[in-house]
């Protein structure tokens, strides 16, 4: 999933694929009884696009049809591209449109409710029940209650084929999830959720955090994890948003440590049905690995006439993805 969809047989394995194997001719049509939608960021794009009939979908934001940071974006150019402005969603006129929380335009539901556009604002998944409850829920909502049960079902199928192949380990590596800013999850986050999946466990979770936070780089380079996790690593990061993957004490870790890192055109930082995909690919890699999680990892030496290194959050020159290179 880590490439974007060219034809209908390479869609992720739980989206309808009605709207590729159709005729051109044919997507257009909207059955009476659905409702017209238009989806304004790409969380909201990749449910729409899963459940949606073709022929109801309206418009699509522009980050759907970005190969670099959706699995889906030949579909979604499919569609007309929208940039979630209140003028846009008044200009397509839906019936319905999907939003997140961080949506510019939320003071404004009022004035399109006025104009019969019904606005429902997509919930931030902790759990991997809740993107089930969320993918039924928004089915319902458009009118494709079917198709939701249908995705659900096979999400469930899939994660019960993960846990059933998930390795047996007499102690479980201990896996951060990370990303360039020092950003974590600990519990109640669906990162959490996946890891326990396929039985392992959560150093942020381990270290007593609870939601989403940060590991400080002091506690990382005493106590390393068995495996990183990297989050957006492959994406160009301002030196505000990414000293901490820049420290050169990072860096050294990273080259003893194993590295997972998911391309961010999968998408699954939006906690949805996503995760499925991602598990399997973390699942994948993990067999390639050679993990010994009882074999304690050598911490970089601290330095000379000190009880531990005096970091200093001084970025290293070069691109981030010299610093951080995933090294197995």
């Amino acid at each position: 999933m880590a490439d974007p969809v060219m034809a209908a047989e390479a869609l992720p394995a739980d989206v309808d694929n009605t709207a590729a194997a159709q005729p051109a001719n044919e997507q257009r049509t909207t059955p009476a009884a659905l409702p017209v939608v238009v989806s304004t960021n790409l969380c909201a794009d990749l449910l729409l696009l899963r459940l949606g009939a073709p022929g109801q979908i309206r418009s699509v934001s522009y980050q759907a049809q970005n190969p670099a940071q959706s699995p889906v974006a030949e579909l979604a150019r499919q569609y007309p591209a929208n940039r979630g402005a209140v003028e846009e969603l008044l200009y397509f006129d839906p019936e319905i449109a999907l939003t997140y929380l961080g949506w510019s335009g939320r003071p404004h539901a009022e004035l399109l409710a006025e104009q019969g556009i019904r606005v429902i604002t997509l919930p931030y998944p902790r759990t991997i029940e809740d993107a089930f409850s969320m993918t039924t829920e928004i089915a319902q909502a458009i009118g494709r209650s079917a198709a939701g049960q249908r995705a659900v079902t096979l999400a469930r199928a899939r994660i019960q084929a993960l846990s059933d192949a998930a390795a047996t380990w007499d102690r479980a590596p201990r896996v951060l999830y990370l990303r360039p800013n020092g950003g974590t999850a600990g519990s109640d986050t669906y990162v959490d959720a996946m890891l326990r999946l396929l039985d392992l466990r959560n150093l942020a979770t381990d270290k007593g955090i609870r939601g989403w936070g940060t590991l400080p780089l002091e506690q990382l380079i005493a106590d390393p994890p068995d495996l990183f996790l990297l989050g957006y690593f492959d994406q160009a990061q301002p030196l505000s948003k990414s000293r901490y993957g820049r420290h050169p004490l990072l860096g050294k870790l990273l080259a003893q440590v194993p590295s997972i890192q998911l391309p961010s055109s999968t998408a699954w930082g939006c906690g949805g049905l996503e995760l499925i995909d991602a598990a399997a690919q973390i699942a994948e890699q993990l067999a390639a690995l050679e993990l010994n999680p009882q074999r304690p990892l050598e911490a970089p030496a601290p330095a000379p006439d000190q009880t531990r290194p005096r970091l200093e959050l001084q970025p290293k020159l070069g691109p981030l993805s010299q610093a951080t290179q995933v090294t197995q």
